[in-house]
């Protein structure tokens, strides 16, 4: 994704990473949660645990990086909620 696509995501619309997943899942504001394929399965326990009690659906991503790429950041990304 170029720049100029990543910009254009209004950044108010998901959160990324394991805490802040977490807690957007606690407070019901998901509606979405993207998982990279290439994570250990135990570190998204708490992820996925609340996912499935609230009923938010799972897509995943190929790979941490392509993630983190998609969603404009330098870095890997374990996990992206699409917030409501």
């Amino acid at each position: 994704m170029s720049n100029e696509k990543a910009l254009s995501l209004n950044q108010d619309s998901y959160v990324i990473g394991l805490k802040q997943t977490t807690k957007a899942l606690l407070k019901h504001e998901v509606r979405k949660v993207i998982i990279a394929q290439d994570v250990n399965i135990h570190i998204l326990s708490k992820v996925l645990t609340v996912a499935f009690e609230t009923d938010v659906p799972i897509s995943y991503s190929p790979s941490r990086q392509e993630l983190g790429s998609h969603y404009g950041i330098e870095v890997n990304a374990t996990v992206v909620a699409l917030l409501k």
